[in-house]
């Protein structure tokens, strides 16, 4: 029997997986991405997938038709499969789905527990791909093994209110499941800080014509600082995070660090507008 943790250490894995189009293939590669992590890590507590990936996110032409045919209630057939998966092997597993709720689709992700329940149920309110019903803003906390794990979606980190909220909590860890075709390790490695929390970024890989998911997963520390990381191709990163924060004076000291890389970001950030503009009013010659 697999047990927690015993000396303040969370073992977590974030995937890279590319989704079939048909939910049932990638479940079935879940499954085996799954069954490969927990037999390379036997200590592995918490698993972690990215947005809506048991299929594709985008389908030109037919998005909303084809999320409407895939979707799920929760509990259904996705939630029932990796229940099953979480109670054999003994490990938290966290996945997106679609998810239909009467005629409203939600970009929706689910975290279930060892014994194979529910643990917690987040739905995105920043909503981008507008086939998905923004869900009302809400802060996702869950336990896992006794530390505290928030859950976000993408674009949901670019909430400020989520941001503030998340801090105030003071979770060991944040959650971040994407599909996101972007590549910064700089942008990825800033969560950490801000969050003032552990950082697992979970992705796809692959083609979904006519977009290219590069698959950037990372793990990063409460500094921001990059423990793991990985792009290009199919892949699981492994770490073991530490879950206790230390005391008052080593937040404060974080969140001093967190207003300077902020301010240095917002910066480059600027400095690499203005250059821009000037490169394209240069006159030719």
């Amino acid at each position: 029997m697999r047990t927690a943790c015993s000396d303040r250490t969370l073992a977590l894995a974030t995937v890279a997986m590319t989704p079939d189009a048909d939910p049932a293939v990638s479940r079935e590669r879940l499954g085996d991405v799954v069954r490969g992590i927990v037999r390379d890590h036997p200590d592995v507590r918490l698993i972690l997938f990215g947005e809506v990936i048991l299929g594709w996110f985008y389908r030109k032409g037919e998005t909303e038709a084809y999320h409407r045919r895939i979707a799920e209630p929760i509990p259904g057939p996705s939630t029932e499969f990796v229940a099953g998966l979480a109670k054999e092997h003994e490990v938290y597993l966290s996945f997106g789905m679609t998810e239909r709720r009467g005629e409203r689709l939600h970009n929706t992700q689910i975290l279930i527990d060892p014994a194979g329940e529910i643990a917690a149920v987040h739905r995105k309110f920043w909503i981008r791909n507008r086939v998905f019903t923004p869900a009302e803003r809400r802060l996702t906390i869950a336990d896992v093994d006794g530390a505290r794990a928030a859950v976000l979606i993408c674009a949901d980190a670019r909430s400020l209110w989520l941001l503030r909220a998340i801090r105030r909590a003071r979770p060991d860890v944040v959650l971040a499941s994407l599909a996101d075709y972007g590549t910064s390790l700089r942008l990825n490695g800033m969560m950490g800080t801000f969050y003032d929390a552990w950082t697992a970024v979970a992705n796809r890989y692959g083609e979904e014509p006519p977009l290219t998911w590069h698959g950037l997963i990372t793990i990063t520390d409460r500094l921001g600082r990059l423990q793991a990381h990985g792009i290009g191709r199919e892949q699981y990163l492994y770490h073991r995070i530490p879950i206790d924060r230390g005391g008052a004076v080593r937040r404060g000291l974080r969140r001093l660090l967190a207003g300077g890389r902020l301010f240095v970001l917002v910066i480059a950030v600027l400095g690499g507008t203005v250059a821009t503009k000037l490169r394209w009013r240069r006159p030719s010659t």
